[in-house]
């Protein structure tokens, strides 16, 4: 009987709080939506045959984490059972350490009848199993690709250890199995080949609550995510001010280095409200306040192609107008459920022109929302993207 050893970088929902009060500088919450949704889906079909060894995603001590020591122990969250792998929270000492120690438990628990999952091209887990047995089969889900890790990245070490790390990178995934991609062009890159690969693109939350605010003339534009320039954060604050509807406002939640700009912003205009970094249950519910969520991120760059941002799935299933740019990472299926800037043109004016005209046929825009929400809740929840990676290992649901 096949068993799944999924190996992770996420965190129990119930030790949230702690880990963020340890924590110096913010992680994204993005990466542990997409593993627990993952691993719900996966759990509904095989069961308690799925197992977790996992580390933290956290920063090293000090500067980023305030705990030296990463404790091994057991948990079970969600009727999920895990293993935490830990190690000395130094840099290059804590990599060693969990691609050792990953190596020995698996090695307890792995045998021809696993198969082994691994989440991102996180490169101690790719050092463990890279010289694992050809009879145990390793799927690897790549969510980004290791060369966009460090975008903006201006030190010359940090890019000099990072191509290192990435010639390292591209060697162990040659042992690599089977690939679950968020777009197909990540294909060529990762270097795939003939070897078995799958879009899923991301993975809907069907249990996500809906809740439609009452009609009136106030309209609330929503964004959350990273705040840094590169991701079109600007775009968005200009477009913003160039609206003079006193019947709109701006909220904001997130980290990065826009965050200042904003800041100012919200003190001079008091339509915009910046709440900073929340947690996953507080973004949920300004997100359900809100009307309109948006995106800013241009299809500017090699990388747009290999992304498929995971706020779109959370937009669509929220039943919200969302407002973006066609990126060219997104399929063509997605096309008619979203508001798409015109690209054309100053980037300002254009986004507050979409966003102007989502507000003026809102009724529409809203009719849309409500389809795009349909599409992701039938066709990209847990269960069905579950299936299509037990579908690339063979594994018929028993």
């Amino acid at each position: 009987m096949k068993k799944f050893v999924f190996l992770g970088l996420l965190y129990p929902y119930e030790r949230e709080d702690e880990i963020r009060e340890n924590m110096i500088v913010n992680i994204s919450n993005a990466p542990n939506v997409f593993q627990w949704n993952l691993l719900h889906g996966i759990q509904k079909l095989v069961g308690s045959k799925l197992s977790v060894v996992n580390v933290l995603p956290v920063g090293i001590w000090k500067r980023q984490y305030r705990k030296f020591f990463l404790n091994d122990s057991d948990w079970k969250s969600k009727g999920v059972l895990g293993h935490e792998i830990g190690s000395i929270n130094l840099p290059f000492l804590k990599q060693w350490q969990r691609s050792v120690k990953i190596k020995k438990y698996l090695k307890t628990v792995a045998d021809e009848n696993t198969e082994i999952i691994l989440y991102s091209a996180y490169m101690p887990f790719l050092k463990a199993v890279y010289k694992f047995p050809k009879n145990i089969k390793i799927t690897a889900i790549i969510t980004d690709l290791p060369d966009y890790y460090d975008l903006g990245q201006t030190s010359s070490i940090r890019k000099f250890l990072r191509s290192v790390q990435n010639r390292m990178i591209k060697r162990y995934l040659k042992r690599i199995d089977r690939f679950v991609v968020l777009t197909k062009q990540m294909c060529e890159p990762l270097e795939v080949g003939d070897r078995p690969w799958v879009c899923v693109e991301g993975i809907c939350d069907a249990e996500q609550k809906v809740i439609s605010n009452e009609k009136n003339d106030k309209h609330i534009i929503f964004y959350s995510g990273t705040l840094h320039y590169q991701y079109g954060i600007k775009n968005l604050l200009d477009a913003f001010s160039l609206m003079e509807n006193e019947n709109i406002q701006l909220w904001i939640c997130g980290g990065g280095e826009a965050k200042a700009e904003i800041e100012l912003l919200a003190q001079k205009d008091n339509r915009v409200k910046f709440y900073g970094f929340c947690t996953q249950s507080e973004v949920a519910e300004l997100r359900n306040q809100a009307d309109i969520l948006v995106n800013p991120r241009p299809n500017e760059g090699e990388y747009v192609k290999y992304s498929f941002p995971s706020k779109t799935m959370e937009y669509m299933a929220s039943g919200k107008p969302v407002v973006m740019y066609k990126l060219d990472g997104i399929p063509d299926e997605y096309d008619r459920y979203l508001n798409y800037v015109n690209p054309f043109g100053d980037k300002s004016t254009q986004f507050a022109a979409a966003l102007q005209e989502v507000i003026y046929k809102y009724d529409d825009a809203l009719k849309k929302a409500e389809e795009a929400r349909e599409f992701v809740i039938k066709n990209k929840n847990a269960v069905c993207q579950a299936q299509k990676i037990l579908d690339l290992t063979g594994v018929i649901n028993e």
